[in-house]
């Protein structure tokens, strides 16, 4: 099994990548010591800072989501939500018949930020909810604002 890991520093704190035999398995809001890279990260890692700089609005990177069916039920529904929109837990639970606070949790496991965008996923009464990162709904707040001004 290969593994190999990136962090950069970004406009809004350091971002890590995580590849396993071939697939972008990680990608999350937090610097890692221990850095081996390869090929597969440096594109992703262009297509971060790409999609953070309003470059580009949707990623093609390799990417293997690991999870239990649920999470993967609910991680695809997300996946369909369109750049610079929301939807709520709500709308996700009426999509997966996974009950709203579940769904939320399932957001809360996601390891694969921004490419599965949890942060589109909102409460319905239109405030923010949680965000798994660090830093949370801030940076949920931030991540939006990026993808609202580059529509």
């Amino acid at each position: 099994m290969s593994t190999f890991q990136l962090s950069f520093k970004t406009t809004l704190g350091f971002v890590s990548i995580i590849e396993r035999d071939g697939y972008i398995t990680d990608i999350n809001f937090r610097k890692i010591t221990k850095q081996k890279t390869s090929s597969q990260l440096l594109k992703a890692k262009d297509q971060i800072k790409k999609f953070l700089n309003k470059k580009i609005k949707r990623f093609t990177l390799k990417t293997k989501a690991i999870g239990s069916k649920a999470q993967l039920q609910v991680w695809n529904q997300i996946k369909k939500i369109n750049y610079g929109k929301t939807v709520s837990y709500n709308f996700i639970s009426k999509k997966t018949k996974i009950h709203p606070r579940h769904v939320g949790r399932i957001c809360g496991e996601n390891r694969l930020l921004l490419f599965i965008p949890c942060h589109r996923v909102i409460r319905s009464d239109g405030l923010l909810g949680g965000f798994l990162a660090k830093r949370g709904v801030s940076l949920k707040s931030k991540i939006l604002k990026i993808e609202d001004s580059n529509k």
